[in-house]
């Protein structure tokens, strides 16, 4: 996943400081690790950084996006598409390696940033569309390719089959009742194809 600097960018204004930048970012990272996300604080990042409250309000405009922008410098690879081979196979692997990436501090910082969506539109909007539907395309595409393959049949509907999966990953992310684990990516595959194999009436 790379790092889009201009994510959270407020108009026009002077270029961003590199280091300055990079400080903050650390900073952010660093804390919401410490203390968590609801009690970051953007004087404590401007504390911690070095830098002075006002130059951090002229590039981002909350502590969400200050913290939204450090993920994507923290997981700033994207994962790479599984291997050719059967749709199930690479399938699981896909959700082992989505898995993995969202276990420990990570998965406690998306779930932050869940939750601030919740309450700031303008962060919903710019979280849906640069983590949610970016890391949405991967998958689409291992589906896509084994439809084209006839591994599916011809009209299933690619987008609610990415629904499926991945809603069973933000449940068990968001919900914690039970692990994000290769147990629960090989019982993911395993039930879709069961089903698929059932006629509906």
């Amino acid at each position: 996943m790379d790092i889009d600097t201009d994510v959270t960018s407020r108009g026009v204004g002077r270029p961003r400081s590199t280091q300055a930048q990079q400080a903050v970012l650390a900073a952010a990272l660093h804390l919401v690790k410490q203390v968590g996300f609801s009690r970051l604080s953007i004087e404590g990042i401007a504390r911690e950084a070095g830098v002075g409250k006002p130059t951090i309000y002229r590039w981002w405009p909350s502590k969400g996006a200050i913290v939204f922008d450090a993920l994507l410098l923290y997981a700033q690879q994207t994962l790479p598409l599984p291997p050719e081979g059967p749709l199930p196979v690479r399938l699981e692997a896909w959700l082992k390696m989505t898995f993995s990436v969202l276990s420990g501090e990570t998965g406690e910082i998306v779930r932050s940033l869940m939750a601030e969506a919740q309450h700031d539109p303008a962060f919903a909007a710019i979280f849906r569309t640069k983590f949610i539907l970016l890391r949405r395309q991967p998958l689409l595409a291992i589906i896509e390719e084994g439809r084209r393959r006839g591994e599916l049949p011809a009209d299933s509907n690619g987008e609610v089959m990415a629904d499926l999966i991945y809603g069973a990953m933000w449940y068990r992310l968001l919900v914690q009742h039970a692990p994000l684990d290769d147990k629960f990516a090989h019982d993911i595959v395993h039930t879709l194809f069961s089903a698929w194999t059932l006629k509906p009436e």
